[in-house]
């Protein structure tokens, strides 16, 4: 009886233990930082219910807290600000999942490093 019940117990922690590994590669994010130096393309589209709209799509080298960088691709229904700093949240399955402005000051040194280095 006590072998059966210790065997559940590991095979409930390997079942648990897979689910979380992915969860994280699946929905996991890493936060990079960004500055909107140039334009969004825009790109007409017609949604499920015949109404039409514009999406902007920007991409964008972003830094980690340490300085190193990933391509992200950042879709959004309008124009954003103009060399305006973002912590974007970004995910390797579904690229940026948020995001949201931030103030120069609360950008990383190793990433701002990084940013003012490429102007």
């Amino acid at each position: 009886m006590k072998k059966i019940f210790w065997g559940l117990i590991a095979v409930l922690v390997i079942i648990i233990g897979a689910g979380c590994v992915w969860y994280k590669v699946n929905y996991g994010t890493t936060p990079y930082y960004v500055q909107l130096t140039q334009d969004g393309k825009s790109e007409k589209i017609t949604y499920n219910n015949g109404t039409s709209g514009t999406l902007y799509r920007y991409n964008l080298t972003g830094y980690d807290k340490s300085g190193k960088s990933q391509q992200v691709k950042l879709i959004e229904s309008r124009i954003l600000k103009h060399d305006a700093y973002l912590k974007v949240a970004y995910s390797k399955k579904e690229n940026v999942i948020s995001w949201e402005e931030v103030k120069k000051l609360e950008v990383p040194v190793a990433a701002l490093k990084e940013l003012n280095s490429r102007k």
